[in-house]
């Protein structure tokens, strides 16, 4: 499976998708594409949405205030950075939506750089619920 932001396009009253730049992309979907041919008859499943904000990051932003309360709370607890963080991840995904894959039966929470701003602000107040359930009292 592959997922891209493409732009829309009109060819010959047809719509049609302009590729991406990259190389590196543009080969994923060379790869899948080939996959569908040889394995289902030329027929790609095609799910469309809006695309979505990506969280933002630098000072004073959603990735800060993020990583920020983690610090926060590795500093009470003496926990590990990596522990805080999955225990926060875990806790948005099983309370707040946050997206995940499942490998080999294991729940494995989205990174935080593939957020979109509703990710990112479901993690956020995931550090909040975890920080209050534990006693922790976070500063902004």
């Amino acid at each position: 499976m592959v997922k891209f932001v493409l732009h829309r396009a009109f060819y010959k009253g047809h719509i049609a998708f302009e590729l991406p730049t990259d190389g590196g992309m543009r080969e994923s979907i060379r790869r899948e594409l080939t996959k569908c041919r040889d394995k289902h008859n030329d027929y790609v499943l095609v799910t469309m949405e809006q695309p979505k904000k990506p969280r933002t990051t630098g000072a004073y932003s959603q990735n800060h205030h993020l990583n920020g309360h983690i610090m926060q709370i590795c500093n009470e607890t003496g926990n590990s950075y990596d522990a805080i963080k999955y225990c926060v991840k875990m806790l948005a995904v099983e309370e707040m939506g946050y997206p995940y894959q499942m490998l080999d039966c294991l729940i494995c929470p989205q990174s935080e750089s593939d957020c979109s701003t509703e990710d990112c602000a479901k993690l956020i107040e995931a550090a909040h619920v975890w920080a209050a359930q534990h006693g922790i009292i976070l500063q902004e």
